[in-house]
Formats: structure tokens, sequence, C-alpha cells
């Protein structure tokens, strides 16, 4: 068993159970449902993977322990309902007033990424594998037994092998387009870090126009939009290359703009939508015809209200993707996945501590599946190292009996020779994935829809 505390990722679930006679017999019964991955004979499990597909879910320690005292793996907005109502409750029972209440629960954030609409799982491959080092553990799950009414899709900015189990309502199509624009305009993101999106380019250009002349705030304030043209820029028909002006006179944007990585090649959305900004003709009359991104740059250190302006036509294009955007995020339900339809994954070494929390909350598994934790030890997501995901990907396969064509064959990618994008070449080239499928579960068996 692993004792140590690791920097206080393991809580005290565990070591507070009472070892009753009763509680080591309920131990001992887990025990049984334990299965060595590496010594396991290959398709021990494949009766409950009949499509050859597995789940895989991971997370660092306290958050698998918060998983097993909530019974169920849920998607973070669903996490934040029930945040909201516990803390409105033990307000309310110590006596706050509801304007008091109201005022507290406002200042609890939420985070708006992939797993506020549905549950990630790394789906017959691993490459994104967040936990915490040392200590991997998560969850597999066959997806005759989670999904139910949900469905698996494919979402914005995809870790390789990645689906998201989303309920069955969302209209997939509108809301990753609208999800995907959304992010690349950064409706009203305020930072002063420069984030690969058009609010975030113009606001940095902002600082760097205010405070640019000040040498111990140089570095701070550099606007990436500002190097760009200093070092030649691109020609407008390069830059036409990045966005549509529509039909009805809105611009679309490149949505790949939006998973660049800062380097010598980068390229701001801000720019791009400048040179949309000037084709669009809002200029006639007013700064003259046909000038060059460059020249409406430099313009905006001489006139203290064009990039104001700017900013506001910015703000209006991106407001209808954010619009509709929250229009679609509204219908998001809760999407959970039962401990109990699910095997448990960990290393050896931790094995009772992990059965000791699940006899205290009463959670236990489908089956408990043991890795080589003298192999299998590092994490990997975002990062520059790494991890050990393959060697996850290979033991879980081995004993699902994997259908090793499926992303392939059925999805219609072939998730290795897609072009990686991301600060760590974490992600998926969004342009080159296919976002038109749904995977759902039809008269019993696993489906792929196309859109």
């Amino acid at each position: 068993m692993n004792s140590k505390v690791d920097n206080g990722e393991w809580s005290s679930l565990g070591a507070e159970v009472p070892f009753r006679s009763e509680s080591m017999r309920s131990i001992e019964r887990i025990k049984e449902l334990a299965t060595d991955m590496k010594t396991a004979p290959e398709g021990t499990l494949s009766e409950d993977f009949k499509s050859g597909v597995y789940l895989f879910h991971s997370a660092r320690v306290n958050e698998i322990e918060e998983i097993f005292e909530s019974g169920e793996i849920l998607n973070a907005s669903e996490i934040y309902k029930r945040k909201i109502e516990t803390k409105r409750k033990e307000m309310q029972e110590g006596g706050m007033s509801q304007q008091e209440i109201e005022g507290e629960l406002r200042k609890i954030g939420v985070v708006r990424n992939s797993g506020q609409e549905g549950i990630s799982w790394s789906v017959n491959g691993i490459e994104a594998m967040p936990g915490t080092r040392g200590e991997i553990a998560g969850f597999v799950a066959a997806p005759e037994l989670v999904l139910r009414d949900d469905k698996l899709v494919i979402p914005s900015r995809p870790a390789p092998y990645e689906l998201l189990q989303v309920s069955n309502n969302i209209d997939t199509k509108r809301f990753f387009e609208a999800k995907k624009q959304h992010e690349v305009w950064g409706y009203k993101e305020l930072s002063l870090s420069e984030s690969a999106n058009v609010e975030s380019g113009l606001m940095k250009l902002y600082m760097n126009i205010k405070n640019g002349d000040k040498p111990d705030r140089y570095q701070l304030y550099r606007s990436r939009l500002k190097e760009f043209d200093e070092m030649g820029g691109l020609s407008a028909d390069e830059l036409r290359k990045h966005f549509k002006i529509l039909e009805d006179g809105h611009v679309k944007l490149d949505e790949d703009l939006h998973q660049q990585q800062f380097d010598e090649k980068y390229l701001p959305p801000a720019a791009v939508y400048m040179q949309a900004l000037i084709d669009s003709d809002v200029f006639r009359g007013t700064l003259g015809e046909n000038k060059s991104v460059a020249e409406l740059v430099g313009m905006c250190g001489k006139y203290e209200n064009l990039l104001p302006y700017i900013l506001g036509q910015a703000r209006k294009e991106s407001k209808r993707y954010a619009d509709i955007y929250e229009e679609e995020f509204e219908k998001v339900e809760k999407v959970g996945a039962r401990v109990e339809d699910m095997y448990f994954v960990t290393n050896r070494k931790d094995l009772d501590k992990w059965i000791a929390i699940m006899e205290k909350t009463g959670h236990v598994p489908r089956g408990i599946l043991l890795y080589d934790d003298a192999k299998i030890v590092r994490e990997n997501f975002a990062s520059d190292e790494p991890g050990d995901h393959a060697e996850m990907a290979d033991e879980i396969g081995r004993v699902v009996m994997v259908d090793e064509g499926f992303w392939k064959n059925k999805l219609g990618m072939n998730v290795e020779n897609i072009a990686r994008a991301g600060t760590h070449g974490q992600v998926l080239k969004d342009s080159e994935v296919n976002h038109n499928i749904e995977v759902k579960m039809v008269d019993g068996k696993l489906e792929v829809i196309r859109l």
C-alpha cells in the first residue's frame, strides 16, 4: 500500500476506515474484483466491451476521491450546479440574507472548457492522461454500459483519441461551430497575458500603446500584433486566406488561429480581423482607402479613439457567436457515468488505499484493473515531457480486445496522421478533424452517425 502523503493529494478518506470484521470481509470481497492487466489473458473483459471500444478517464488523486464520494463522473457544469446549491444551503443555514448569498455565489467562478458540457474520454487510445505523478488512476468504461441516452462527439480542440460524452439534446454542429468561433474571437476575454484570439490581441496592443514607452514595462506590455507588423507582416492576400466575409456582411475567422503556438510563425488573429475590417470598407471616407494592417496598427497609436472603435466592432462580431454558444450551452444537461458501471484502474502499490476508500464511500466499481506500476508512473497532458500513455493504452486494449481500426475505419480519421496544434502540440488541428459525427447506442449496438 502506498502510505505517503504526496503533497496532500491523498485525503484521509481511506485512513479513517474502521477495520471491523465486516469491513475486513468487505475489503477482501472488493479485492477479488482485481485483475492484473499484465498477466490476464488477452480479451479477459471482451464480454463487457462487445464493440471493441473502451472509454478511459483519468484525473488527479484528489479528483478521483471526489468521484468515489459522489458515486459518478460528472460534467463540470453539473458539478458547478451542485457546488452552488451546497454553498447556498450552507449560507442559508448560517443566517445570511438573500442579497448576501447572491453576492457570494457570484464569486464562484466557472471555467468554460470541454469538461463543462460533457465528460472527456480517451477512446481506444490514450495521449492526454491527466493525473498525479507516480499514482496514475482512472476509470475504464464500455460505452454500452455508460452511454444510455447520451452520445459521444468530437469536441473543439480535441486531444488525440478524445471523444466527449454529452447529452443528446445538444445540436452538435451548431454548438461546436459557435464555440470554436467564440474561442478565436475571445469575446470580452481580459487578460494581461496574450492569448490567440482577437480580443486579447487588441487589448495587448492597447496596453502596448499606453505603456510601451516605459522601459520597465516594455516586455510586460509588448504586443505581438505590433511585432508582427514591425517584422513585415503578411500581404493582404495572405491574410484573406484566414477569414471569410459572409453574405450577411459578418466575418467568420479561421478557427485554427486559436490553436497556434507563440513562435516566429504566429499569426495574430487581431491582424486577420483588421484586414477583414479594411475589406468591409468601414473606414471609407474617414482614414482613407486601401490602408494596410501595418498602417492601421500605426494609426492606432496616433488616434486615441481608433483602437477602441476597432475593439467595439470586433465585439459586435464576436457577440453573435458568443450568444449562439450561450444559447446552446443553456441546453447542456447532466452527464454522468456511475462508478458501479465502470472498471477502476490503479497501480498495485495503491490498491489497498483505494479499496479502503471504496469501502468508506460505498461505491464499488464493476472491477479493478491493476497496471504495471514499475512501468506506468507518469501523467501526460500539455507537457513537454512525454508520459506513459501508450503503455496504459496497450495494457487496457489487450484485456478488452480493442478494435484497432475504430478511428480509421469507423470514424474516418487516422489520428496519428493529423497535424498537431496547441502550445505543446497536445491537441489535434481542428480543421483536419471530422466533427460531423456522433456515436450513439442504437438498439443495443454502438453506431457511428454521419451528420
